[in-house]
């Protein structure tokens, strides 16, 4: 296994793509909160960055290890 550039780069946009796509759902959330829903707002918000985080750490572990993390 040798570390590809190219690889991370192509990682690193698709962490930044999948961030911004969750982060609308985050301000939608928000948007429960002021509407008064602040126990179902704020645990969307808490889920939405899990998975943000979470997809981060599996593309970083895909670029590192040379393997899917779906296939583990």
């Amino acid at each position: 296994m040798s570390f590809n550039p190219k690889d991370a780069i192509d990682a690193a946009r698709d962490i930044v793509a999948n961030a911004v796509e969750r982060s609308s759902d985050i301000v939608e959330n928000a948007g429960h909160i002021l509407k008064g829903d602040i126990a179902g707002g704020t645990g969307d918000i808490v889920q939405n960055s899990l998975d943000i985080a979470t997809y981060a750490v599996d593309r970083a572990k895909e670029v590192f290890t040379d393997k899917d993390v779906d296939d583990e």
